[in-house]
């Protein structure tokens, strides 16, 4: 399978591009930085076949298109999709301004969209095969001081069922991924403690980025065929117990 991964130079996208690498995948990742995504490459296990990487920022509908050309003239078609680029900033909601409402939606909303109706398009829909996961996030019933990127992903869980529903018939799967509390290195760019934090999950940790790439792995692979049109949340029991007022 040919599976094309966003943010794939950091976090969650890195970990999964080589959970995906490790089982045999023709990986893509896309990113901003060329940097990040040079890492990725270089974790490939011994073995495994290589990561390509485009840099490319995925808000940006003429670089996406872009990326779309170079991966399908190279390995001419699109398996697997997974959307996880993503980023928001911690705000009261009477504080975002318009610009930042936007900023937030265009990369947690747009870009999947128009990333996913395109693969599908190019792709899964003439191929008859495809899976697709978006990274969400929970709480799922909503996050102080996250309403932009709440909004943001409820849609985007929306779009998941909606999809699924429109293209089950050529044989695409549609799911989305809802993580905790994950410890990237953009999480501590919010400069809360992780000890602190650690103490109101249910597990006495925060999430790794592995553990969340397992669970999209699942959904790709084909234990995952018969799932779709869902989220799973993959939390450690956040949902039940958060969010709490300090976070």
């Amino acid at each position: 399978r040919v599976g094309l991964v966003t943010g794939g130079g950091t976090g969650i996208g890195r970990a999964t591009a080589l959970a995906l690498a490790r089982l045999g995948a023709r990986v893509v990742i896309l990113g901003r930085r060329a940097d990040k995504l040079a890492q990725t490459q270089s974790l490939v296990p011994e073995g495994a076949p290589p990561i390509t990487a485009i840099p490319t920022d995925v808000r940006e509908f003429d670089q996406v298109d872009a990326a779309l050309d170079q991966v399908i003239a190279e390995h001419g078609r699109i398996d697997l999709l997974v959307n996880n680029a993503g980023g928001q900033f911690l705000s009261a909601a009477e504080d975002v301004s318009p610009n930042g409402f936007r900023a937030v939606t265009r990369l947690n909303l747009d870009a999947p969209w128009y990333l996913t109706t395109r693969v599908a398009a190019r792709s899964m829909i003439p191929n008859g095969y495809g899976k697709v996961v978006s990274v969400t996030m929970t709480p799922r019933r909503g996050i102080p001081y996250m309403a932009h990127s709440s909004a943001a992903r409820a849609a985007v869980e929306s779009l998941t069922q909606t999809l699924a529903v429109e293209w089950g018939r050529h044989g695409i799967r549609m799911v989305a991924v809802a993580p905790g509390i994950v410890h990237t290195e953009a999480w501590e760019g919010y400069g809360l403690e992780p000890a602190k934090v650690a103490e109101s999950m249910l597990l006495s940790r925060l999430q790794q980025p592995e553990e969340v790439a397992a669970v999209i792995a699942f959904c790709l692979s084909p234990a995952g065929d018969y799932i779709t049109g869902t989220t799973i949340a993959a939390d450690g029991g956040w949902d039940l117990v958060g969010p709490f007022p300090a976070m």
